[in-house]
């Protein structure tokens, strides 16, 4: 699907009643900033915006918007907050796109295939669901695919093993767990057991000889 392009107003109210009433009318309160200009306090339109979320991946991408009394410009969805009950938008960061300037931005990270601990009956916990990069803004994706065919129980993946392609700069640990393989519940709860009973004292109840 081609995204539709997406119409950006300028606003001039702020606080959190008119945002409130901004969202009841069906506009999404937004700041765009970037490319050495003051932050410019915008609204869009929330399902139009929803939609463009919807049929992409991730949250982190560049999209193409229509901003009044400037044009057409690309962004890149810097950080989309929602309602904690509701999961509504509530608001959005546009970061304008300069082509040739590396930008930073989160890439979620996509776990493909049967590891061999699950199919052994353990569980995959992916501990780290997106990772920080810095990149031109051509070499932005929207997720990374990391295999995890191989993984057995016990196993574990760190970023220093996922073989990111080295036009990203990394921007986090890479000793960080990505994902790791957990044994089967029962296992861990019986090993647990005995532990705790090879650890008990002995109890001597039979009273000694007088």
């Amino acid at each position: 699907m081609e995204d539709t392009k997406l119409i950006a107003k300028k606003r001039d109210l702020e606080g959190s009643s008119n945002a409130r009433r901004m969202r009841n009318a069906g506009a999404l309160p937004g700041v765009l900033y970037g490319a050495d200009k003051e932050p410019l306090s915008i609204e869009v339109g929330a399902h139009e915006f929803g939609l463009i979320l919807h049929h992409h991946a991730s949250e982190s991408l560049i999209i193409e918007i229509e901003l009044e009394g400037e044009g057409d410009m690309s962004v890149l969805v810097k950080e989309v907050q929602h309602h904690p009950v509701t999961s509504d938008l509530i608001h959005v960061d546009f970061q304008r796109v300069v082509a040739g300037q590396a930008m930073s931005m989160d890439i979620q990270l996509e776990l493909v295939g049967e590891a061999e601990g699950v199919k052994a009956g353990g569980t995959l916990d992916q501990v780290m669901h997106s990772i920080g990069v810095e990149c031109l803004p051509k070499d932005v994706v929207e997720a990374i695919e990391i295999d995890v065919s191989d993984l057995g129980i016990g196993g574990n993946l760190h970023v220093s093993d996922l073989g990111i392609d080295s036009k990203f700069k990394l921007l986090v640990d890479e000793s960080s767990i990505v994902c790791t393989i957990a044994g089967p519940k029962a296992e861990t709860e019986d090993d647990e057991e005995g532990a705790s009973a090879a650890g008990e004292p002995e109890v001597i109840t039979e009273k000694p000889a007088e």
